[in-house]
């Protein structure tokens, strides 16, 4: 019953839930693109104004791909969970819907951000999206590994440790993007650049 929960608990196919995950991020990841909205001119217009417009869109581009590999980091994160995990049981769903609730919702809060960049509220809806993303996945990562039954093969410690540092890392980076957001709206997407380098330096110096 290889995907499965065992007998007398909780019966739905691991696969089942991994495709549902791989569908929801593929269509949010998708959506990202209609964030970006096609200047209107008349012909005569487009062939002098259009380069000023799409230049003037510097921000909607930029909130377009932090959001798009943001999104793709959590899915990589998601499928090495899945790595080590044999059968699911309720919490286990219910903790992924719950992370694909705020997945589907994450390209309004992208659009919403990238048209009003320099509104503080704006930017604090995508910053609070992404945190809760991000609090939902150290959940999903610490339930797992305190409950060993569903698992097919088990994390070592510092697998363990390593996977809640770095689930706690885009929580961090928005913890970061709310405080410079209350100076400067604009900037503040610029704390999710910090990501890439607190991947290289927690499992470097952090793990055991």
């Amino acid at each position: 019953m290889s995907g499965q929960e065992p007998a007398g608990d909780y019966h739905i196919s691991k696969n089942r839930v991994e495709a549902m995950v791989d569908a929801v991020f593929a269509f949010s990841m998708t959506l990202l693109v209609i964030t970006l909205s096609v200047p209107i001119l008349t012909k005569e217009q487009a062939a002098t104004e259009l380069p000023s417009r799409v230049a003037a869109m510097q921000p909607e581009f930029l909130m377009f791909f932090i959001a798009f590999f943001v999104l793709a980091s959590f899915w990589l994160v998601h499928h090495k969970h899945f790595h080590f995990v044999h059968a699911v049981d309720k919490m286990v769903v219910r903790i992924n819907l719950l992370i694909l609730a705020f997945i589907v919702l994450f390209p309004f809060s992208t659009s919403i951000s990238g048209d009003y960049h320099n509104v503080w509220i704006a930017v604090v809806i995508f910053h609070l999206n992404l945190m809760v993303i991000g609090i939902l996945f150290f959940i999903h990562w610490y339930y797992l590994t305190h409950h060993p039954r569903l698992l097919s093969t088990e994390p070592t410690r510092k697998e363990a440790d390593c996977g809640m540092y770095l689930s706690l890392m885009v929580p961090l980076a928005a913890l970061i993007g709310i405080a410079v957001a209350s100076v400067s709206p604009s900037y503040s997407t610029l704390a999710y650049f910090l990501i890439p380098p607190m991947h290289y330096i927690i499992p470097k110096y952090l793990c055991p």
